[in-house]
């Protein structure tokens, strides 16, 4: 299995956007690990604290927020790299950089941005600019363009190969079913959006974060309640790792024990890694093409295996269902695309509310000007202006769930309430 193995990073994976010496201490870090280090000191990773996964924070202690999801995912990733002899310092750097663009709110938030990006809002008369808003390529425009670490570029500047692994870790879907996600200022080169990652560690992180939402979003609906006993013990991949693990149920339970729930998800989550090591060793041994030829090639490497796929495919379109499309989130979604809507509008009609550190960026970087007034500032022209548009997108998207809230009390409240 070593011929997959990133620990001798090679110049490709380390290539970096803009030159940098290497480290000067006796304790000098790889490359991946200075990523890694880049990413958790980021402003956008402790903002992930108050992001929501799935449910409102506001409902209990214990659900998952961005973070701990990033978190888990992480762990999940590097435990299958441990197993498959992988480079842990580039799955860690993926992983916990993988999320650093989502929007508040959730997955609404990135719905709700791509809309307006991509249609404008009728109703204000803002038109649209006909590019997309996709969470992991925000957190590549998080990496590349909004987050700092120096004054001679933008961007904290990592390597191919953390940067190739975060915008894979999703599928990269295609816009309107002919062309990819529209994003005009992000840097693809070495980024075959076609393929799969073209490391082994980026599509562990990719397999990681489907078995973390598989299971840890299924233990917070269980604690929610919207998930119901008799139908979740019923599932086939939980029933399969319930009489692998011989997990003790009490069918005539109305619900499930918290030592329970706890055995079912500890249990479904190690059945999950232990599939994907042995479908994804089995993988590696057969494959005949040289590193190089990996590389450019559609070869998926990481996976489930067929059985086990289905099941999982199964459990979680019913989570979907149930609580996806539940009564409880749709209710937090339809207020959160609310709050975005006027927040953009808001910004959009009256730029000057903005704050200073957002009109600097917009104007000293996109307009190519060193300084600027904002008594001289010409609205109409910022109006008409798609990167505009773009910037209030970007100052939305890293906001936490609070700093929205607050926002919009602030923007539509009178003072005087």
């Amino acid at each position: 299995m070593n011929k997959y193995i990133a620990c001798n990073a090679d110049e490709l994976l380390t290539h970096r956007i803009y030159e940098e010496l290497p480290e000067s201490t006796m304790c000098r870090r790889d490359a991946f690990q200075r990523d890694r280090d880049r990413i958790i000191h980021s402003r956008a990773f402790r903002r992930m604290m108050h992001k929501t996964q799935v449910f409102n924070p506001n409902k209990g202690d214990h659900y998952r927020n961005r973070l701990t999801h990033t978190l888990e995912v992480s762990q999940i990733a590097r435990s299958i790299g441990k197993v498959l002899e992988l480079n842990d310092e580039l799955i860690e750097a993926i992983a916990l950089g993988h999320d650093l663009g989502h929007t508040p709110f959730g997955h609404v938030g990135e719905r709700t941005l791509d809309e307006i990006l991509w249609q404008g809002i009728l109703e204000a008369n803002i038109e649209p600019i006909k590019e997309n808003f996709k969470h992991n390529f925000q957190s590549l425009e998080v990496i590349d363009h909004l987050e700092t670490r120096c004054s001679e570029y933008t961007g904290i500047n990592l390597t191919l190969a953390v940067r190739e692994g975060i915008i894979k870790h999703t599928k990269v879907t295609k816009n309107q079913g002919k062309d990819f996600i529209v994003y005009k200022d992000l840097n693809m080169e070495g980024i075959d959006l076609r393929l799969p990652s073209f490391t082994v560690e980026g599509q562990v992180v990719a397999i990681a974060d489907e078995i973390a939402q598989c299971t840890h979003d299924l233990e917070d609906g269980v604690r929610s309640g919207i998930i119901e006993f008799s139908p979740l013990i019923n599932m086939p991949l939980v029933q399969e790792c319930i009489n692998k693990y011989k997990v003790k149920v009490n069918p005539a339970a109305s619900s499930l024990a918290y030592e329970t729930r706890s055995q079912i998800i500890k249990n479904l989550v190690g059945f999950l890694i232990e599939d994907v090591c042995q479908k994804s060793c089995k993988n590696i041994l057969q494959c005949t093409k040289s590193l190089e030829e990996f590389r450019k090639s559609p070869v998926q490497l990481i996976e489930f295996s067929d059985n086990i796929k289905s099941m999982e495919e199964e459990l979680m379109k019913w989570m979907r269902d149930k609580i996806i499309s539940s009564e409880e989130i749709s209710i937090a979604d339809a207020k959160a695309r609310y709050f975005i809507r006027h927040i953009f509008r808001a910004f959009f009609e009256h730029p000057l509310e903005l704050p200073d550190y957002v009109l600097s960026k917009y104007l000293c970087g996109y307009n190519k000007v060193s300084t600027y007034s904002r008594s001289k500032i010409d609205i109409e022209r910022l109006q008409d202006d798609p990167a505009f548009r773009r910037t209030i997108a970007n100052h939305i998207a890293g906001m936490t769930d609070q700093y929205a809230a607050r926002l919009y009390k602030k923007l539509y409240y009178p003072d005087y309430v």
